[in-house]
């Protein structure tokens, strides 16, 4: 367990890439115990809401968490702005829209990517912006991995575009990990978190899965690892020995790490995780009428993932 790295060896990434509600907190919080791996969860740090009343996985307010305080007086040290309302982190612009336009349009063909990657051409302001999102990852991943004493950092943001963002930075040996749930498991859970129609659901979760499936071809099987929260499930320790592989880790840690974790995510991150269950209320929840709008608008990319 060692967050120093040799000369010129860049630090490796691994970033959990998928559709909301595909069970990344899960994952995250088991591959969390792995001690040469450091994580907060959602390094973009887009969904706290109120972050006076958030908690962090320690039990502690985000605001009152010592680990976190450290964070933010090490980053402060470091002459880079820093705070709990907003980390800087997220690929966005409020106060441009041309460049907000730039860094949150979804990844898409080719020929668009290759649109955007012109945007940041023509605009010096876009790519000033563009760079010091970057470099407050840069600096909150090095801080995090030095306090957590690991040498890989795991990002559960699950963005493909962030990852893109990422990857073009080239400042870390990034090995991407594509989870992947049944569309009807993932749609279920849309469906009740944001009050929306099977219709809004479907599209929400065939626009994010074809997103997803673009990065991952792009980044072929050698630094793309695809992972189902079906196996993870009823399969976690064969499972993650097959992440540690991937990401050239131990695969049988003698030891868990007992630090305790600051992660960021859903509720899940508060709870424990002695006893993991599949989560698949769909097959109860979802009527035959919002079946079948599942199979009409997704059905098909459903089946190519090996769901029938």
């Amino acid at each position: 367990m060692n967050s120093d790295l040799q000369r010129n060896e860049r630090r490796r990434l691994a970033y959990i890439m998928g559709p909301n509600y595909s069970g990344s907190t899960l994952l995250t919080l088991l591959l969390a115990d792995h001690p040469d791996i450091a994580t907060v969860g959602e390094l973009k740090a887009t969904a706290m809401g109120d972050v006076t009343s958030y908690n962090c996985s320690c039990g502690e307010l985000l605001t009152d968490c010592s680990f976190w305080k450290e964070v933010k007086q090490l980053l402060l040290k470091q002459g880079q702005d820093f705070s709990f309302h907003d980390f800087k982190t997220h690929f966005r612009d409020k106060k441009h829209p041309f460049t907000d336009r730039l860094l949150r349009a979804a990844l898409r063909s080719p020929f668009f990517e290759t649109i955007r990657d012109v945007g940041f051409i023509l605009s010096p302001a876009a790519r000033k912006v563009r760079q010091d999102i970057i470099e407050q990852n840069r600096s909150l991943i090095e801080i995090i991995c030095i306090l957590q004493q690991a040498r890989v950092f795991l990002d559960d943001s699950k963005e493909p575009v962030r990852l893109k963002f990422l990857l073009a930075a080239d400042l870390w040996d990034i090995r991407a990990i594509h989870l992947i749930r049944d569309g009807r498991g993932v749609t279920n859970s849309y469906m009740r978190h944001n009050k929306a129609s099977m219709v809004k659901a479907a599209q929400e979760w065939t626009h994010t899965q074809q997103e997803c499936d673009r990065m991952s071809k792009l980044l072929g099987s050698r630094r793309c690892l695809t992972v189902h929260y079906e196996d993870l499930c009823l399969e976690p320790a064969k499972t993650l020995t097959t992440i540690y592989q991937f990401l050239e880790l131990q695969p049988e840690p003698s030891t868990s790490s007992n630090r305790t974790k600051h992660i960021m995510g859903n509720q899940m991150r508060l709870g424990s995780l002695q006893d993991i269950r599949i989560d698949e209320k769909w097959k109860q929840t979802l009527t035959p009428e919002d079946l079948q709008t599942f199979t009409a608008t997704a059905g098909k990319l459903n089946h190519i993932h090996g769901y029938r």
